[in-house]
């Protein structure tokens, strides 16, 4: 519901945003709801949603479809009468803002969402059945109902960075960074027969000390390896040990980051390894993950500002829903 409220009050002119090549919602008469002397309609409501219903209609279908619209029609009201609300309280308090304001973003709109072109606008309002006046009064409206809600709600939010270390050292469970390795290897087929095993083992002891006397791993991969990953110089992505055969675990535990494995022998296979880096078990650092706890207790703090203020404001007006 704040996300339908918030989408609200953060755009400006948003009925506006398409041109009046987009189709018209036609609002069917009803009451919703009423908020003081304000009167909230169906049509209103249809006209809020219109920009979610193409996602429910991708993501659902039948009867989760139906309650999901239903929903959604639900939180549309609870959110344009929380909008009313707040509303009504700026009329009381008799906020208002310069008429140069105004025409500041009455500008601003109509060069950025209709191209600076006045007879598109008047087209597009006279497809809504709306004068330029009633319009101006409405952006009027919406500009001081942001400016409100952000002395009210979104200026008072703030976080301490005690509380950010709280959250990050009670979340460090969830925080926790596994053992991953990054490597390259070259795969040698031992063969079917004695002699076969003998000639690929004397290949696999000449390409390893061919690499330990300074041969580019990747190019010799390229070149030599019999694995799939040939061609991409035998490179294998970060990932869990434990994700990869058996027997080459040990040397990607315990072989140190730029240095080559001895060569490892399984029932059908010669392995040189080389590792390419290591990121050792532990926790993410409190500096790279700080912001994104921050801007997360934020969140949570103007939500609980947010229903402080609804639940003030139901208070003071009279509120009822049809």
């Amino acid at each position: 519901m704040k996300k339908i409220l918030l989408s609200i009050i953060l755009s400006t002119g948003s009925l506006f945003a398409q041109t009046n090549d987009a189709p018209i919602i036609t609002a069917i008469d009803g009451y919703a709801a009423q908020v003081g002397t304000t009167v909230i309609t169906y049509g209103e409501i249809r006209e809020t949603v219109a920009q979610y219903m193409p996602q429910l209609l991708q993501r659902y279908k039948g009867e989760e479809l139906a309650q999901q619209i239903q929903k959604l029609h639900w939180d549309a009201r609870e959110a344009l009468i929380e909008e009313t609300l707040i509303k009504e309280e700026a009329s009381e308090l008799g906020l208002a803002l310069p008429s140069s304001s105004i025409d500041e973003e009455i500008n601003r709109l109509i060069r950025e969402r209709f191209d600076n072109d006045r007879t598109l606008l008047s087209r597009t309002l006279a497809a809504r059945r709306m004068t330029f006046d009633e319009w101006r009064e409405s952006i009027s409206d919406q500009i001081t109902l942001q400016v409100y809600y952000r002395q009210e709600v979104t200026s008072r939010a703030t976080v301490s960075k005690a509380a950010i270390r709280i959250a990050y050292e009670e979340n460090r469970e969830s925080l926790k960074i596994p053992f991953n390795v990054k490597f390259r290897a070259i795969l040698i087929n031992k063969g079917v027969s004695a002699e076969d095993q003998a000639i690929k083992k004397q290949q696999a002891e000449e390409l390893l000390k061919k690499l330990r006397n300074g041969a580019d791993f990747a190019e010799t991969a390229q070149e030599f390896s019999e694995g799939i990953r040939a061609d991409n110089g035998g490179e294998f992505p970060w990932g869990d040990p434990e994700d990869i055969r058996e027997e080459l675990r040990p040397t990607l535990y315990n072989v140190a980051a730029g240095q080559i494995s001895e060569i490892i022998e399984t029932d059908s296979e010669f392995y040189i390894v080389k590792i390419e880096a290591r990121r050792e078990e532990g926790t993410v650092p409190f500096e790279e993950v700080s912001g994104k706890i921050e801007a997360k207790l934020l969140r949570i703090e103007q939500d609980r500002l947010h229903d402080e203020l609804i639940e003030r404001l139901t208070k003071r007006h009279f509120v009822k829903r049809y």
